[in-house]
């Protein structure tokens, strides 16, 4: 039988919904100005005729379900960590008991990402390509403690992780982010000009204020003239950087397992193609064949799987030329965000693509069928 992998953001799966019974239902939205607002639904309609409604056909059957999940991330960690001992402890709980959501699985990043508290790699000093710095110590603060929650509560959870950003100094510019802060506080300024409304989602070059209020944003610190844009590789793409970039992989899998947390899976970059103004660092498909081509290796020696992606554009040219090339053989999986069904389905049903594939969901949700044999696992995030 094939199988599909379902996972969820936590807070999406907190929201829950009832099958065919809108008066259990419950649509929760937060604006600026409006935090945690309950909204009207509006009225859907199955084929049936009837009001809201999840319809299952047992007798039609593509791939069965594996798992749901959700994430790790520092900001997590420090909010539950306003909480009591015993609220905190009845969260976790609910979230990955079997009693609770049951979730299996979970990604965390490796370094710095969106939701960090600040800039950091596992070795911020420049140029040390043997790694003689490399300490996860940072994260005894916050992902270590957050895990670990977890695990006492499900001792099985299966657990990938995905770099947002590698150290700076293995990047062209030296900085964590790819595009500067002051191009979306410019143009959000011009725009308050105009308009006597907030925007919800300020977007300018490389990226967007992500619903935070653009005049709050911090400067990043990244001069104009060294952001690096989309379609072009950020990361230094000398062997000896790469090389050493693989083997960071590696340090970071040999850490977290002396702390008794086995990482399964890895993806080389979250979001490739983003170039953003927090942690992020952008690859051409031929960058990415390239350092898979080192990773691969020290990943194969642990027993740890590579997937590519996240996939965030829907252009299926692209992935292929990095799925074709001889270099990225070690790919077993594949993940997208926010995609649609052909970009899933033209690169799913080639020969060279594996028969793994993972689906982030923020925000809407495109609807589209996998046919049976087109994929072995999908999930769902």
């Amino acid at each position: 039988m094939k199988h599909i992998l379902i996972r969820f953001f936590a807070v999406a799966a907190l929201l829950g919904f009832a099958a065919c019974n809108p008066d259990k239902t419950e649509w929760v939205s937060t604006t600026f100005d409006s935090p945690w607002t309950v909204q009207s639904i509006p009225a859907a309609k199955a084929e049936n005729g009837a009001g809201e409604c999840v319809v299952v056909d047992p007798a039609k059957t593509l791939q069965a379900v594996e798992g749901f999940g959700t994430c790790f991330n520092e900001l997590g960690w420090t909010s539950l960590s306003e909480l009591s001992e015993e609220d905190r402890t009845g969260i976790i709980r609910d979230l990955f008991s079997p009693e609770g959501l049951g979730l299996t699985m979970a990604r965390m990043p490796v370094g710095a990402n969106d939701f960090s508290v600040d800039y950091y790699s596992y070795d911020d000093t420049p140029g040390d390509l043997a790694l003689e710095h490399f300490s996860i110590a940072h994260d005894e603060r916050t992902l270590l403690p957050f895990i670990r929650a977890a695990l006492a509560v499900r001792p099985d959870l299966r657990i990938w992780a995905s770099p947002w950003c590698p150290p700076a100094w293995m990047k062209v510019n030296g900085h964590y982010a790819n595009t500067s802060t002051l191009p979306i506080k410019q143009r959000f300024e011009q725009m308050m000009k105009n308009r006597s409304d907030r925007p919800d989602d300020v977007r300018a070059t490389g990226g967007s204020s992500f619903g935070m209020n653009p005049a709050m944003l911090p400067d990043n610190g990244l001069p104009l003239d060294a952001q690096i844009r989309e379609g072009q590789d950020a990361f230094r793409l000398e062997p000896e950087y790469l090389e050493a970039y693989a083997r960071y992989f590696g340090k970071f899998i040999d850490a977290y397992r002396a702390e008794g947390i086995d990482i399964r899976m890895v993806m080389p970059q979250n979001e490739p193609n983003s170039a953003q103004w927090y942690p992020a660092c952008t690859w051409t498909p031929e960058g990415l064949a390239q350092f898979i081509a080192c990773l691969g290796p020290e990943m194969q020696k642990r027993g740890v799987e590579v997937w590519l992606g996240t996939v965030e554009r829907a252009d299926p040219e692209m992935w292929d030329r990095i799925l074709t090339d001889p270099k990225a053989a070690y790919i077993s999986g594949m993940g997208f965000l926010n995609p649609d069904g052909r970009t899933v389905l033209l690169l799913a049903n080639k020969d060279v693509a594996p028969k793994t594939v993972s689906v982030e969901l923020a925000g809407r949700v495109r609807a589209f069928e996998l046919p049976a044999g087109s994929v072995n696992t999908l999930v769902l995030e």
